[in-house]
């Protein structure tokens, strides 16, 4: 059977307003799944983070070879800025520690907002997508009696409120889409705020370490 024919035929049994419904469901096990996905980044981040204060206790207590060399086992982003750092500091790499690790934590905050603008976008449209839906049904339940010839309050109200379901969906997706990516983005900027604090840290101690304070 063609596309065109299994979408005529489904539009036809279950109604376009049917069909956004499903779509918007679809939508929200979606975002659950971006949310899921994204709260499990941010745990291995924050585990790396415990890694990474290492680096900097081995630069505050040791010297700055001491810290690349704990920095080797912090495999991860935020081991991959400080390493950027340490690798101009100690002059195995041309360039300044300062622009090399903001660099890579623009990198990082890059990768942990991926994917979250689909929860924004999701509540932004799901209310309209679900106001279409209910459109349409108002729409085809007014057909439905002009066509049959009866009407009255009885027969347009099931039409009617089969069709405010649509915007009941819609709203309610909106609602996770909108509490899922403030949320994820409070995470986000938390993370990103404490791998701040250990960058700063960090060149502060290179700096130091240049000027001969050691």
């Amino acid at each position: 059977m063609a596309l065109p024919t299994v979408l005529e035929s489904a539009m036809h049994d279950f109604g376009l307003e049917h069909l956004l419904v499903l779509f918007m469901i679809a939508t929200s096990f979606l975002l659950v799944a971006i949310a899921v996905e994204r709260a499990a980044a941010y745990v291995f981040l924050r585990v790396s983070l415990g890694q990474a204060t290492k680096v900097v206790e081995a630069a505050r207590k040791g010297t700055l070879a001491d810290a690349r060399t704990a920095c080797d086992g912090a495999k991860s982003a935020v081991g991959e800025i400080l390493g950027a750092g340490l690798d101009r500091a100690l002059g195995r790499v041309k360039g300044e520690p300062a622009r090399a690790m903001l660099r890579e934590k623009k990198r990082l905050s890059g990768k942990l907002k991926a994917r979250t603008w689909i929860l924004a976008t999701a509540g932004a449209l799901m209310p309209f997508v679900g106001l279409f839906g209910t459109v349409v049904g108002v729409m085809a339940a007014f057909q439905s009696i002009g066509e049959s010839g009866q009407g009255g309050f009885a027969v347009v109200s099931v039409g009617i409120s089969q069709a405010l379901i649509a915007t009941a969906v819609g709203i309610a997706v909106a609602l996770e889409g909108v509490f899922l990516f403030n949320l994820l983005q409070a995470i986000s900027g938390k993370l990103t705020r404490d791998v701040s604090m250990l960058v700063d840290e960090l060149l502060e101690l290179i700096e130091v370490d240049a000027k001969g304070g050691r």
